[in-house]
């Protein structure tokens, strides 16, 4: 059964410049998402990310987000939809 979640992901500086959205539908092909905002300077990058998978898939995307050094939260459905 396919879920949705709304993430905030958060970079820290050595993983500004890195691919890892790239990299993470390369790893989770069944994986579907959609950036809703993002912000980066050179000392951090915040990115608003809507994800679409089945329950194991999502949880092993975000283990996978967290061990390249991305904070990985949940967002408030208000905060991505204005």
């Amino acid at each position: 059964m396919t879920e949705t979640r709304r993430l905030w992901l958060t970079f820290p500086v050595e993983a500004i410049k890195k691919p890892i959205i790239c990299q993470l539908a390369r790893q989770f092909p069944t994986l579907t998402f959609s950036i809703h905002n993002a912000s980066v300077t050179p000392q951090v990058g915040i990115i608003a990310l809507e994800i679409q998978a089945d329950r194991p898939t999502i949880q092993q995307a975000i283990r996978w987000l967290e061990s390249h050094s991305i904070q990985v939260e949940p967002v408030e459905i208000n905060t991505i939809e204005g």
